[in-house]
């Protein structure tokens, strides 16, 4: 009966060790495979914390600072960019009378003094893609002379965007 009780005990041990050794065992079995692909778009947003602009001009000609201050934001993942700008004419609301030149418009980049008309399209924002952009706020100058007829003019300032890959 001895005998019966310590093979049984010798079955049960063998049996819970190799049920251990069937958990631990490293060889898996690849049962089914997913292929991964991933697509990632260009993706570009610009946006402007406006779209008016405007200049209260009293006084002699001369130079004069929009209190409009734009904030200008672009998103990118795309490699190298830049963002320009052009200005139109402006136009007196009376037909006739001479309009203000587009370059008599100029725009600073920040905190700077400096001021750059705009002429055709000006490069004044730029970015790569490994480098997140941070808004950069855009201040207007416009330029009036003794020629100016008094009254209202209108024009825009048009913001443009080049991937350069």
């Amino acid at each position: 009966m001895i005998i019966k009780i310590k093979a049984l005990l010798l079955l049960s041990t063998m049996f819970l060790i190799g049920s251990a050794s069937a958990l631990n065992d490293d060889k898996l079995r690849e049962i089914a495979s997913l292929n991964v692909t991933a697509t990632v778009l260009p993706y570009t947003t610009v946006s402007v914390s406006t779209n008016e602009l405007s200049f209260s001009i009293l006084g002699i000609p001369g130079d004069y600072t929009s209190t409009d201050v734009v904030i200008l934001t672009v998103d990118s993942n795309q490699s190298t960019w830049g963002v320009y700008a052009k200005a139109s004419d402006l136009k007196h609301d009376d037909f006739g009378v001479a309009s203000l030149p587009g370059d008599r418009l100029a725009l600073a980049v920040d905190d700077s003094e400096h001021f750059t008309p705009l002429k055709n399209n000006v490069l004044f924002f730029q970015g790569v893609v490994d480098q997140e952009p941070k808004p950069v706020k855009l201040r207007f100058r416009l330029t009036t002379t003794w020629q100016d007829t008094p009254g209202i003019y209108k024009g825009k300032v048009t913001f443009a965007f080049l991937n350069n890959p």
